[in-house]
């Protein structure tokens, strides 16, 4: 029971660690992105397969790996499901992309799994 235990906060304190420095990394380019060119902002973005490419991963990637904090199970989703998307739709299969932005969301899906699992386990101990 210890080494599980110990195995899910492992698990939670890696997925907040490594979605952290996503965040701080990815959110610091995205503000860069923004300003630059004079507040041009979005403008850059003409064609409609270029913004949906930048609703997915910058954003609901952002969106879940902040929610993550909170809501592990909810947040690992989004941010799986966005970068999925992504991959899906701008045909973007590059080995670097998923071994360091993919994790953290797969990481908060198994300790989400892995604390509820743990609950019920508590929860039928106190029945016996």
């Amino acid at each position: 029971m210890k080494n599980h235990r110990y195995i899910v906060r492992t698990t939670l304190w890696l997925a907040r660690i490594w979605g952290s420095l996503i965040l701080a990394f990815v959110l610091y380019f995205v503000i860069i992105h923004l300003i630059e060119d004079q507040g041009s902002g979005l403008a850059g973005l003409t064609e409609t397969r270029e913004l949906i490419s930048f609703i997915f991963f910058p954003i609901l990637t952002l969106v879940g790996l902040a929610m993550a904090y909170r809501w592990e199970g909810i947040g690992g989703l989004v941010t799986t499901t966005a970068l999925l998307f992504t991959m899906i739709f701008s045909g973007l299969l590059d080995l670097k992309f998923i071994l360091l932005i993919f994790p953290p969301g797969l990481l908060y899906i198994a300790y989400w799994f892995l604390s509820r699992k743990e609950k019920l386990i508590a929860r039928r101990m106190k029945l016996h």
